[in-house]
């Protein structure tokens, strides 16, 4: 497979990351609201951590991860960062995000992960795809379930952050629970 491609949606242009992201990802992670809940990264955000991260990203063979950039068409702007990491042996995939701050509460990330459900489940043909977030991250409680994906449980204490252990909500979405999202948004199949 090569490099995935470009996803648009209404509002939003949807890229792979480039070396150039790297200043604007490290000003937007400069809010510790957009760090809180993010696994990799605490605030106050490292400059080299982003760097390093970023060309780790680079340098992942597609068959394994996608990251875009979350362009904002109107002013050409990244405003986050939406990955698809892929397991093919059982083709399935998990999702991750983060926005910035002040495109919170606009519908922006669920316009953003309804086109990488669209990819991996329409061109990809995943079976299925995970999202996980920590408790407490009600955003990203509220896109999944808009979405369709079905709570599956919590890891308790699955994930380190700020020198505690956090609990993690596990959900799921089956391609046939993608089918049933794409009817009661009102595309046909």
């Amino acid at each position: 497979m090569s490099r995935h491609r470009e996803l648009r949606s209404h509002r939003l242009r949807l890229r792979p990351l480039e070396a150039t992201d790297e200043e604007r990802i490290v000003e937007l992670m400069g809010e510790r609201a957009v760090t809180r809940f993010l696994l990799y990264f605490t605030y106050p955000i490292n400059p080299q951590q982003v760097h390093i991260w970023l060309q780790n990203v680079l340098g992942l063979q597609p068959e394994h991860c996608a990251y875009w950039a979350i362009v904002d068409q109107k002013k050409n702007l990244l405003i986050g960062i939406t990955s698809l990491t892929l397991d093919p042996h059982n083709q399935k995939g998990e999702i991750g995000y983060w926005l910035d701050k002040s495109y919170w509460g606009k519908g922006l990330m669920t316009e953003a992960i309804w086109q990488v459900i669209h990819y991996s489940f329409d061109e990809l043909k995943l079976h299925r795809l995970d999202l996980t977030h920590m408790v407490g991250n009600i955003a990203s409680q509220r896109v999944a379930e808009k979405l369709g994906f079905q709570l599956e449980g919590c890891w308790r204490e699955g994930h380190c952050k700020d020198g505690g252990f956090r609990d993690v909500k596990i959900y799921g979405m089956l391609a046939v629970d993608y089918l049933r999202a794409k009817k009661r948004f009102g595309e046909v199949s």
